[in-house]
């Protein structure tokens, strides 16, 4: 009698060890809330009220096993550059596959609006229609453009606008980053970041202006001018399908790998005039740019 016991409790137990166990799967695709639906690769995908994280691939695509328990919570979808985005687990298990869109952090403007009546628009940088070139560069390689105050303006930062051209087998709406930074006290370089959001850009159209809005931070124009930046996103965030062999200077072959970076266009340097690029790989030491400026430029409203 004794053993039989044992053997209903044992039993018992393991089928509350199977019920816990049980799991439900998740099956969908993370893309971008516009008509083209670009996937966005590896978004950070959790369940709320819990400590459960997971990752969608490359192409934004996911399959995760949750707790059956968790089927009352909601799924959470954050990526760099894109607001984050909540849906109820239960309208999800609805559908065999779902698709989630995220919508971009940023804002693309053709104008600046100004609603005060003294308010004057003031522009600041390169006004070129077409570059002299352009700077087709690697993953996580940061191009800043010194903006000078040399009228002490008082006033808001409302966008900044880069001349975006399209890299040899890339594709000109590739992602990219906008940073702000301001002066190095007593120094020329970029010092610190006056926007720690992440902002990510896109352009639509090559060796054009694109200009992007700034201006829900209110960033206040520092007296000693500031510094527009265009930081190319990690590796994963592009094709890197295509490569190709060069021959290098002194006659060495090597193999290069293509990627649908956008780069940004720049302008020779004419006699007399300063030279304000600067650029870094990561987190290195800022390096000056001597032989050309980057164009970029900025939209500011002043008091």
């Amino acid at each position: 009698m004794k053993r039989y016991l044992q053997l209903i409790f044992l039993l018992l137990l393991v089928s509350c060890i199977s019920v816990n166990a049980q799991t439900i799967t998740l099956k969908g695709k993370i893309v971008e809330d516009v008509p083209e639906a670009y996937p966005i690769p590896n978004a950070t995908i959790t369940i709320s009220n819990t400590k459960l994280i997971y990752s969608a691939n490359k192409n934004g695509e996911f399959s995760i096993s949750i707790p059956e328990k968790n089927k009352v919570d909601s799924l959470v979808v954050t990526s760099l550059g894109y607001k984050a985005k909540t849906i109820s687990i239960a309208i999800l298990l609805k559908n065999q596959f779902n698709t989630v869109k995220l919508k971009s952090a940023y804002m693309q403007l053709d104008d600046i609006v100004v609603n005060a009546k003294k308010a004057q628009k003031i522009y600041i940088g390169s006004e070129k229609k077409s570059s002299f070139g352009k700077y087709c560069p690697f993953p996580e390689l940061q191009h800043a453009f010194y903006i000078p105050n040399n009228n002490n303006t008082t006033g808001i930062i409302r966008s900044l606008r880069f001349f975006i051209r399209e890299c040899e087998n890339g594709v000109i709406d590739a992602p990219f980053r906008v940073r702000l930074y301001g002066k190095a006290d007593m120094r020329e370089f970029p010092g610190a970041e006056l926007i720690q959001d992440a902002i990510i850009a896109r352009a639509q159209k090559n060796n054009e202006w694109l200009s992007v809005d700034l201006s829900q931070y209110n960033v206040e124009v520092p007296y000693d001018g500031f510094f527009a930046v265009l930081e190319i996103l990690p590796l994963q965030y592009y094709s890197t399908e295509t490569t190709s062999t060069e021959t290098t200077y002194d006659g060495n072959k090597i193999t290069v790998m293509h990627y649908a970076a956008p780069a940004i266009g720049y302008e020779k340097l004419e006699e007399g005039a300063v030279a304000r690029s600067w650029r870094r790989y990561g987190i290195n030491k800022w390096e000056k740019v001597e032989q050309y400026n980057y164009m970029m430029g900025a939209n500011i409203t002043s008091d």
